[in-house]
């Protein structure tokens, strides 16, 4: 294990690599597979639409019937609603009544809007005459027999779910979720709703991780908080290894004489990393425990929010199976003061980002920047990106940042 601090990319890399995808997989509910991971490719078995149809309410028509020689009157021949069949060929010179989804009759190649149209006695009035094959959707238009709908390893969303139902799917194949565990270890931590000595201060990282990785979609496992003694860590760390697949946990990765996590963790399996070059969360630790991969979060509120977003999330990502593990969404601001700060590390501000005059963003650091004030993180709509190198920023630079919801 190397004491090198290693860039965030270096870290996600090295994260990245050590997240085995599972190979699990579960046949579930087209309407319970929101926020899924899709087990192998969608190929289309429908073409859609499955025949030639009218896209307006109006009437279908042969252009050929409204030559500049011929009456634009046409004789209503008929009604096509959409679920009929157009059994019926169009006859020369009339026209079909048609509504939008309708199936097209043989010899019709137009439909004319309704809106461009009159009636009269039984006919219609052709008053705007349609190009050839003018408000027709083609059969197979949008999707052909063979075609690969939807990719091996996308997250499932309500466009994807709507587009397999549309192929007559009601189940999908997806991995089977994820199963993480949280923990907070501390003597120093109660939970809340139980009493709290007076050296003791209430627990609040479990239920923030827990929330951000809800987002993804695991099933969650909430070891709930360990006292800093080494045989109750090391039973704690060996049951969840033999019933997760990550195991996540705030608290005791630092330097302290009773921060017993890594050693414990190097122990029973392996450490490859435990220090990253972020503020807040340096002291973020990655390794493994049997089958389980461990993430070890500061003990610090903004810092475990911080990197259980930056570095616990793509990981649950990739071993959910997801073939493209997102990279965080960023845009660009102008920052509203002057900041100077010591290099060395990318600093992740908490911030405010605003709409300008002009249609871009400015952002405003806050003032207190403490690892330890969580309504820093309550009051901020965004983190401000301070990159590596710069060790000062005046008014008016363009700077990175995350919004925190978007």
């Amino acid at each position: 294990m190397s004491s090198h601090w290693l860039s965030l990319e270096e870290a996600l890399t090295k994260a990245l690599d050590a997240a085995k995808a599972i190979a699990d997989t579960e046949q579930v509910s087209t309407f319970d597979a929101n926020n899924r991971v899709l087990a192998q490719d969608v190929i289309a078995h429908i073409d859609v639409p499955p025949w030639n149809n009218s896209a307006m309410d109006g009437y279908a028509i042969n252009v050929e019937d409204l030559k500049d020689d011929c009456s634009p009157r046409l004789e209503v021949q008929g009604v096509i609603t959409a679920g009929m069949k157009a059994d019926e060929p169009l006859q020369k010179g009339k026209a079909f009544k048609i509504m939008t989804g309708a199936p097209m009759p043989a010899n019709a190649n137009a439909v004319v809007m309704v809106e461009n149209t009159s009636s009269e006695n039984g006919a219609v009035l052709i008053n705007k005459v349609p190009r050839l094959q003018e408000n027709i959707r083609k059969k197979a238009n949008d999707i052909a027999c063979g075609d690969t709908l939807i990719s091996k390893g996308t997250r499932l969303h309500a466009e994807h779910l709507m587009l397999l139902s549309s192929q007559g799917s009601s189940t999908v194949e997806v991995f089977r979720k994820l199963r993480v565990g949280v923990v907070a270890t501390g003597s120093e931590l109660a939970a809340p709703g139980e009493t709290r000595e007076a050296t003791q201060i209430f627990e609040s990282n479990r239920v923030g991780v827990s929330s951000i990785l809800q987002n993804e979609n695991v099933e969650l496992i909430d070891f709930g908080i360990v006292a800093d003694d080494e045989a109750s860590l090391r039973a704690l760390f060996v049951e969840a290894s033999e019933r997760v697949d990550v195991m996540v946990s705030s608290g005791g990765v630092s330097v302290g004489d009773a921060d017993y996590v890594k050693d414990i963790i190097a122990e029973l399996g392996a450490i490859d990393f435990w220090k990253v070059a972020v503020k807040p969360g340096k002291p973020f630790a990655l390794g493994q425990i049997n089958n389980a991969l461990f993430c070890g979060l500061p003990g610090n509120p903004v810092s475990s929010f911080v990197t259980a977003k930056l570095l616990v999330v793509p990981i649950i990502k990739k071993m959910q199976g997801e073939s493209k593990v997102h990279e965080p969404f960023l845009v660009n601001a102008s920052i509203t003061t002057s900041l100077k700060r010591r290099a060395g590390r990318r600093d992740f501000q908490r911030a405010t980002m605003v709409k300008n005059a002009q249609g871009g963003w400015d952002v405003t650091p806050f003032k207190t920047q403490s690892s330890g004030v969580m309504t820093s993180i309550t009051s901020a709509n965004c983190l401000m990106i301070v990159h590596e190198n710069v060790s000062e920023l005046k008014k008016g630079d363009t700077v990175q940042v995350m919004p925190l919801h978007f």
